[in-house]
């Protein structure tokens, strides 16, 4: 898992400084299939119930099962359907419960047979980001998908529809990717499912887009949970009053809207006595920390910040830090090392709502192959979320990325 965690960071950074397959001259970035079937291995963890998710993450898994001869493609050990599922597509209705996604062994031999080709574009260089391409990998070598290009975006639209143009040139029967700027990246899209690529999301579809039409499907967190995760996180960690900052999303992303408001609308129905003085949006995660400063010093009374998602609260820490205010509690969404290891260190980040990226990336696989074999696939689907304290952090690494928490992780937990 370590060796092929490192290659897929490496790979991810290469592509963000423009090393991208078929970029420019257009050369092919392939993965090749002997170093993937070397890579490749089981993750598993312990089951747990869904009602359990609002006490914290328990050891469940977030890998999927690989078949055997004979054997359809299913998630392992799967978490069961919620008695309600709070997340809802770009048009309004209910998301599926990822779940539902499988492939029967009759359809898991047509799709290998097919001999498919795949490109998979990251949206920025972090682990989360990398536990997506890491699930993603696993499905396709068990589906005989051969990735053939890789691109990290960097949440820029520009970037995005440079690295599509690249990816179209390889000829692919699969792109996988995270939208970004959604009311203008239909033009990105278009060629390549007009030339018969299937496309599969994660969380984000372009404005006008019909699944089953103009994309296979789309799968996302429990983004509405996840917001509510954290709004509980931040108002036990401040004892249910004072003031407090959120650092938001201040561009059209559908997951991090949403999310970003569901923790806006818990705090202002669930909690009375605590008050958000101010928002500060950001469009570049590196905005966050200069954001913050300024917020800060104008209120010196907050008690709490609320992030985004990790890649900007390393930013908002920082700043935290450099202003000397180690009595200002953070609550953020999606697990890094960095943020990790500032929990362990009993710091100032005490709460992480957290989601399975390994799992989002395998669903998209299975979406793809969906796709490509005709089968009808839900337009929108959701995964699991739960909280992660400092009680329970080497759980939810396990749970949320599908690996063990970083050594330094577990010796500051230790002390």
């Amino acid at each position: 898992m370590r060796k092929r965690k490192m290659m897929a960071m490496i790979l991810a950074l290469a592509m963000t400084a423009g090393l991208l397959a078929g970029c420019g001259d257009k050369k092919e970035e392939t993965a090749p299939k002997e170093e993937a079937a070397k890579e490749t291995e089981a993750k598993e963890t312990a089951g747990t119930e869904a009602e359990e998710k609002t006490k914290g993450a328990e050891e469940t898994p977030s890998a999927a099962q690989e078949s055997g001869s004979g054997e359809g493609l299913t998630f392992k050990d799967p978490i069961p359907v919620p008695d309600e599922i709070t997340t809802y597509g770009p048009d309004g209705k209910t998301a599926a419960w990822y779940t539902e996604l499988a492939l029967t062994p009759e359809e898991l031999e047509q799709v290998r047979s097919m001999n498919l080709k795949a490109c998979f574009e990251l949206i920025n260089a972090s682990e989360w980001d990398n536990a997506n391409l890491i699930g993603f990998q696993d499905a396709c070598e068990a589906m005989n998908i051969e990735i053939v290009g890789q691109g990290c975006c960097d949440l820029d639209p520009i970037t995005q529809k440079t690295n599509m143009e690249s990816f179209a040139a390889l000829n692919p029967d699969i792109v996988s990717c995270q939208p970004q700027d959604l009311d203008v990246c239909a033009p990105t899209f278009d060629p390549l499912w007009q030339n018969g690529v299937k496309l599969t999301f994660m969380s984000n579809v372009p404005t006008g887009y019909t699944p089953g039409k103009e994309y296979v499907g789309a799968i996302t967190d429990s983004i509405i949970d996840m917001g509510i995760d954290s709004a509980e996180m931040m108002a036990d960690a401040i004892g249910g009053e004072g003031e407090i900052l959120a650092i938001t999303v201040a561009d059209v992303n559908y997951v991090c809207n949403t999310r970003d408001q569901a923790f806006l609308d818990t705090m202002e129905e669930k909690y009375p006595d605590i008050e958000v003085v101010e928002v500060g949006g950001f469009s570049s995660a590196s905005e966050a920390g200069q954001i913050t400063s300024a917020l800060v010093t104008k209120h010196p009374n907050v008690k709490g910040i609320f992030v985004s998602y990790s890649a900007p609260c390393i930013d908002v820490l920082q700043t935290v830090k450099a202003l000397g205010r180690t009595d200002i509690k953070i609550v953020t969404m999606d697990l890094d090392s960095t943020c990790a290891l500032d929990m362990a260190q009993d710091g100032n980040i005490v709460g992480i709502a957290c989601d399975m990226p390994y799992a989002m990336g395998y669903g998209r696989a299975l979406m793809a192959a969906y796709g490509c074999i005709g089968k009808e696939c839900p337009g929108y689907v959701t995964s699991p979320s739960f909280k992660v304290t400092r009680d329970n952090l080497l759980e939810g690494y396990q749970t949320s990325l599908g690996i063990e928490a970083p050594a330094e992780v577990q010796e500051a937990l230790a002390k």
